[in-house]
């Protein structure tokens, strides 16, 4: 009879541990997250970040139809692209208005969603800006993460491209900048989100710059920082506007060099300008090596028109040459 006790308090004894150990593993795997075929990190909460960034832009219109949504999800499945930036308000509505099942969709599918929220179209041009304005923006990004979203994109985060507002230094203009995104993160602490701010292409390559933008200012602030590298728009050089390879290289590489703390994620030219009878597709495809090869933390391609047949096809045809770039 004692013999029969033993033997069965064993088998409670290691069953218990058995369940134990299980519950530990997973919580391994949810700490630490789990890569997927994708490249994805997947985290708690069914939440995605992308080891590498390979993105498309897509309207708030699109964003909101689920049947356009669902068109150009497996149209980015099919091409191994893994997020998406998304407006997610139109001129009427100061809040978000992706629903938050579309942005699950997203997730459901692999495609991490970022939120794009233009703070000032064309630059601010009217300072000091008015507090209620501000808030409004804040309010506007705070809506997109009650909605689903874990990544919130500044956009048009800077001043006026002119010589409006003379008497405003620099330093200043920095410290506007920062502090708003520093404000940012303490509203939006509470959601756990990662805060992106969109630059110009120079300013990687310039020391000062009166939009207000600085690589190392940003940094202090910014989670990640998204140069924008459009060669058609580098018009002070023939030399950038030409040779897209170079021009995606230098400015990433330039922006890499200038952190610390944040990613490089770089916007690519994904539409027809300028493109000095270099043919679309290959334009393309030298920006996507460019990104690689300066190590940066990924891409988004941008065109305003979502015209993605020829980009798509490019990108597929990158990886299926270059399969262990995939990450």
């Amino acid at each position: 009879m004692k013999k029969l006790i033993f033997v069965s308090c064993v088998i409670v004894v290691l069953a218990v541990a058995g369940i134990f150990t299980v519950n530990y593993i997973s919580a391994q795997n949810i700490n630490k997250g789990i890569v997927s075929d994708s490249g994805i990190t997947q985290v708690k909460d069914n939440d995605f970040f992308p080891e590498f960034y390979r993105g498309i832009y897509l309207t708030v219109d699109s964003a909101n139809k689920l049947a356009k949504l669902q068109t150009f999800v497996e149209m980015a499945k099919a091409a191994k692209i893994n997020c998406f930036v998304i407006d997610v308000q139109s001129a009427k509505y100061a809040k978000c208005i992706v629903p938050a099942e579309n942005v699950q969709y997203c997730k459901d599918n692999g495609i991490h969603p970022i939120a794009r929220v233009v703070m000032f179209p064309d630059g601010l041009k009217n300072w000091p800006v008015s507090a209620e304005y501000i808030q409004e923006r804040l309010d506007v990004a705070e809506s997109a993460c009650k909605n689903g979203f874990k990544e919130i994109q500044f956009d048009y985060i800077r001043f006026n491209d002119s010589s409006r507002n003379k008497a405003l230094k620099n330093a200043d203009r920095y410290a506007f900048i920062e502090g708003f995104i520093s404000r940012a993160r303490e509203q939006l602490k509470k959601y756990n989100v990662k805060i992106a701010v969109d630059v110009f292409g120079r300013i990687p390559l310039n020391v000062h710059d009166q939009i207000g933008q600085r690589m190392e200012s940003l940094d202090k602030v910014a989670d990640i920082i998204c140069p924008m590298a459009y060669p058609s728009h580098y018009t002070w050089s023939k030399k950038l506007m030409k040779d897209p390879y170079y021009t995606v290289f230098i400015t990433s590489k330039k922006a890499k060099e200038r952190v610390k703390n944040a990613q490089i994620v770089s916007y690519i030219q994904a539409f027809k300008m300028k493109l000095y009878d270099m043919p679309y597709d290959k334009y393309i495809a030298e920006q996507i090596r460019a990104v690689h090869e300066s190590e940066i933390r990924g891409y988004l391609m941008w065109n305003a028109r979502q015209d993605y047949t020829v980009p798509l096809a490019v990108v597929k045809d990158f990886y299926s040459r270059n399969s262990k770039l995939l990450k």
